[in-house]
């Protein structure tokens, strides 16, 4: 694993400018020495995205959670990848 604390990002696919503002602020953080892992980066197609959100939540030291009305809304109902990652993130909670 990285020598650099390691985070993986948490966001809801809101629009396109969210999505930029998600990547230049995981630039940042990287630039600041955070190895920051996000899907835009590190998710290809044809990979089974939940196996990717679950290796990440589980394999990194921070999961940073990118709070936005509709990224609740998801969490709230469990709907979509937002939910899915809310219910792994519960689980690594309680077991840990």
């Amino acid at each position: 694993m990285s020598v650099y604390p390691t985070t993986f990002v948490s966001y809801s696919w809101d629009d396109d400018s969210h999505k930029q503002w998600v990547a230049e602020l995981a630039a940042r953080l990287r630039g600041d020495g955070v190895d920051t892992r996000l899907d835009q980066w590190h998710a290809v197609p044809g990979d089974q995205l939940p196996q990717f959100m679950e290796r990440e939540i589980r394999e990194n030291h921070y999961v940073m959670v990118i709070c936005t009305p509709n990224y609740k809304r998801k969490s709230d109902s469990r709907s979509g990848g937002v939910g899915y990652e809310g219910d792994i993130m519960t689980a690594e909670v309680l077991t840990t």
